[in-house]
């Protein structure tokens, strides 16, 4: 019971749990009932009045509850009344103050009841651990701590998002959910200010916020970040990074909103540097990992598919997307189609940049591709090697020693039906079928003798 005492934040609350203490240990059960009842109230008012600040509802029942206290009237059944009713405490929490009142009514009047050390003993662990050790409701005081620290160049350690997290999480604490609206609208702010110190920590700590998935943080994000801020270029990084650490941000917006966000990731898609690492947030491959991880393919597709499309075309062999895309059906398909388009086009320095790549897409993509892609794939290499592309040349001559897997595909493709593929090779190609046989042993491995040499 005296580590309880020691639990509690505020210092007049500790006191008079501390008298409490005193009384139950003096075997003055009722006295220690009465004096946790009355520290119990005290605090919960104190923490709704802090609350209002930024909570309308709370503010009302914050400034009635004050004035019967102050007009000496009975003032906690109220308090109790009210917050359940404005859904302000859990379900659990209510019963315990109901029971609680119950048990002071019979304490403090000449009931005949005799209160017990389990009773006393009871009150006193659960209006601790309930209520008194809790963090304050208040939107000012914790909030604003955690907004002076962001200037601190060592706030965040490290830049790694479970990093960013962790600390995140730990400022937070102490801090109530009501808060939330009140810090994440302030940290918005700080992004755009002038010290370069508090505007990087203040987006980390806004993608830590997102990163660890609070529903009420989230809700607030979307709220007071992402749809009030869509329409804004200058915050265009903010959004698409929240979207970056919680792909969950992107449910349950307005249609407008939507519709600003396409505009923002076609921005980006366009304007992102050659040199951005794309797991990096400010990367459209992280933007598309990230929603497609966290919502329905088809939602995605719907609402960023045109976007979707033009970032294959840009990036078409982004490792860190393409080593994600696999359970996501409509899009691997679009990456593959990609794909066999640059592998067998008619500009050089296309299908040579698939040659460059082709040991990547057979170790990232090996496995997703049919046997019919394999072999439209490879036939495509082939044709850009007839028509020149020094890179397909290399990659056709080589037998596709740098693409086995997909080599043993298309090979399977042929067996399983020689005649329907040597029509489609020969479509692919643009010559005759009675010219295909020659141009398809590139697909089989090189001869021994070859192999030695």
């Amino acid at each position: 019971m005296e580590e309880l005492v020691g639990s509690i934040q505020d210092s007049q609350t500790m006191d008079y749990m501390s008298e409490s203490l005193s009384c139950y240990m003096a075997g003055a059960y009722r006295a220690s009932i009465v004096l946790t009842f009355i520290a119990l109230f005290d605090d919960i008012l104190t923490k709704l009045t802090e609350l209002g600040k930024v909570n309308k509802k709370a503010r009302g029942i914050a400034d009635s509850a004050s004035q019967k206290r102050a007009d000496q009237e009975v003032f906690e059944t109220y308090l109790i009344d009210q917050l359940r009713s404005n859904a302000l405490l859990s379900s659990l929490d209510i019963t315990f103050l109901d029971t609680l009142r119950t048990l002071r009514n019979k304490s403090a009047h000449p009931s005949g009841h005799h209160a017990s050390a389990e009773e006393a003993r009871f009150v006193f662990y659960e209006a601790i651990t309930r209520f008194l050790a809790k963090p304050i409701l208040s939107t000012t005081q914790l909030a604003d701590e955690v907004l002076a620290s962001l200037g601190n160049s060592n706030l965040f350690p490290s830049t790694s998002i479970d990093a960013i997290a962790k600390v995140t999480a730990r400022e937070l604490q102490n801090i109530h959910h009501e808060t939330y609206p009140y810090l994440v609208s302030k940290l918005l702010e700080k992004t755009q200010g002038a010290d370069g110190t508090t505007t990087k920590n203040a987006r980390f700590f806004l993608n830590g916020l997102a990163w660890n998935g609070d529903a009420h943080v989230l809700a607030a994000l979307r709220k007071y970040v992402i749809e009030k801020t869509a329409s804004n270029t200058a915050f265009s990084n903010v959004v698409l990074s929240l979207l970056c650490a919680n792909g969950g941000l992107f449910q349950d917006l307005d249609e407008v909103t939507y519709q600003r966000i396409a505009v923002l990731v076609t921005d980006q898609i366009g304007n992102v540097e050659i040199s951005v690492e794309h797991t990096k947030f400010s990367h459209p491959a992280s933007l598309f990992v990230s929603l497609l991880q966290k919502n329905d393919e088809q939602f995605v597709l719907q609402r960023l598919g045109a976007q979707l499309d033009a970032f294959i075309e840009r990036f078409p062999y982004s490792a860190y997307f393409t080593s994600k895309v696999a359970p996501f059906g409509v899009t691997k398909g679009r990456l593959l189609a990609r794909l066999a388009q640059n592998a067998r086009s008619s500009d050089f320095g296309t299908a040579n940049a698939f040659a460059r790549h082709s040991g990547d897409v057979e170790k990232l993509l090996g496995d997703g591709f049919s046997p019919e892609e394999a072999f439209k794939l490879l036939v495509g290499v082939v044709r850009s090697a007839e028509i020149g592309a020094y890179g397909s040349i290399d990659l056709r001559n080589s037998h596709f020693g740098s693409m086995p897997k997909l080599r043993g595909l298309a090979l399977e493709r042929v067996a399983s039906d020689s005649a329907t593929a040597r029509t489609i090779a020969a479509e692919i190609l643009g010559i005759p079928e009675a010219n295909v046989d020659n141009e398809l042993l590139y697909l089989q491995p090189p001869a021994p003798d070859a192999q030695e040499i």
